[in-house]
Parts: C-alpha cells; structure tokens; sequence
C-alpha cells in the first residue's frame, strides 16, 4: 500500500484535533473503527447529512460494519464516493492507515467542492449541484474561535490529540489555485489506489491460503503413497509366498 507523506499526515491529524469528537483521540485506526467519529466529522461540515442517533458506539466487529454499510449508503453516496467492501472490511478491523486515507478522501471532497464555491462565476464554468452547495456553505461556517473563512484543509492548529504541534509553512498559506488542485489531484490518486491495495491484499492472503492447502496435500499424497508401498508386498515376498503354497499342495507318502 502506498505510504502517506507524513507532512499530509501531520495536516490531517491537525483538521480532525479542531473538530469537536464525542470521544479522546488515542488511536486513530481504533478510535474511527466503528463509524461513529466518522458520522461526527461529517455532521460538524453537513448537519443535515447527518443523524447522530442512527450510530452506536460497538465493539462487535460486525456493528461496525453495519456502521460503515450506513455511511456508506445514507452519506458518503450523497458526497460522490463510496467505500468497497474490502475498505470496510479494513476499517471495522481497524487496520492501520486505512482511516487515514478514507478521511483524506472525505477532506478532498469538502475542499473540493469549497473550491467550487469560490471560483468567479462564468458562462461555461460547471453547476454545483445541490449536494455541493449543502457542503460549500456548511464548510465555510466559522468555528468557536476567531478565523478567516478558508478551506478546512488550510484551517490548522495543535494537534493535541497526536502528541505533537501541527503548524503551516508560509509557502502552503499562500498556495494558489494552481497549487491546490494539483494537490487534490494527487489526494484523488492516493485514494484511487486505496481500493485496489486493499483488493491485492485480499488476494495474497487467498494465494497464501491455497498455497498451504496444497502443501498439506502433497503431504497426504506422500504419506499414502508410503502406507500403500508397506502394504504392497515386494517380488521376494510373492515368491515365497508361492514356494509356500507348492509345498503344502505336496502330498506325504504314507509309510509302510
């Protein structure tokens, strides 16, 4: 699976530790297995995408499975993505850098659409269509503390929730529009082969699965072909066999 670049990371972690979450963030891959920070994350840019009592905290690995079958059917659709049944599958096992990559996913999506928002209106340029407008509008709002209206993905703090300090370097505040399409351009391409990493993981481990399964085949072969060749006798022992049986056929003269 392709690695994140850890200066994405740091960016992401610092978004997520601004969002107000129902729970502490200890680990990431733990914390977002069952659905419900995901659900919040939503809820806090599109409230009305979102209805917190239709997800439940769980331990139970098939609940969030449920829970991410949800999100995946009554929000995700609306935001024009969808997760494969292997992601979930990896999320609700809370598999190592699959939240992450889902989140960058979801943060491209609001940004994308922001973008949108915020490009001067012309004759030939795209409509945006009810879904975007919902999640533009819903994105821009202010937070508690005083700040300029930018995208989320330029809206940074501390990351207290991850042991270390988020900050922006000059150059990325004063990125362009150039620059940040390409930049969500390259996002769309790591999400892009998340899916397929996922399915090629599926498949070694079957590969693997198979490749036992026939070891252990090739040992019962041999250890029947052994038993078949104790039992089989060898041409000496049918030769005996055969003196064996000439001598009782011979009849014993009787004495006179």
């Amino acid at each position: 699976m392709t690695e994140i670049d850890d200066d994405v990371l740091q960016d992401l972690y610092g978004w997520i530790d601004q969002i107000p979450l129902s729970r502490p963030k200890r680990s990431i891959a733990r914390d977002f297995s069952d659905g419900v920070l995901m659900a919040e994350v939503v809820k806090h840019y599109c409230p009305k995408l979102v209805d917190l009592h239709n997800f439940s905290a769980c331990n139970a690995t098939d609940q969030k499975k449920k829970n991410w079958l949800l999100l995946n059917w009554k929000i995700f659709k609306k935001l024009s993505f969808e997760l494969s049944p292997d992601v979930i599958d990896a999320l609700a096992n809370a598999k190592p850098g699959t939240i992450e990559r889902v989140l960058l996913l979801l943060r491209t999506k609001l940004d994308k659409s922001l973008f949108q928002q915020q490009r001067p209106a012309s004759n030939d340029a795209p409509e945006v269509d009810q879904d975007q407008a919902i999640l533009g509008a819903s994105s821009r709002r202010k937070s508690q503390q005083p700040q300029q209206k930018v995208s989320p993905r330029f809206a940074r703090g501390k990351a207290a929730g991850h042991g270390r300090p988020v900050g922006r370097s000059d150059s990325l505040q004063r990125v362009g529009q150039t620059d940040f399409v390409t930049r969500l351009e390259y996002e769309e391409k790591v999400q892009e082969s998340l899916a397929k990493s996922e399915t090629i993981d599926i498949l070694e481990a079957k590969i693997r699965r198979l490749e036992h399964l026939l070891h252990l085949k090739d040992v019962r072969i041999d250890e029947l072909q052994t038993r078949l060749g104790e039992l089989r006798p060898t041409g000496s022992q049918q030769q005996q066999q055969y003196s064996d049986s000439n001598v009782k056929r011979v009849a014993i003269p009787k004495a006179m």
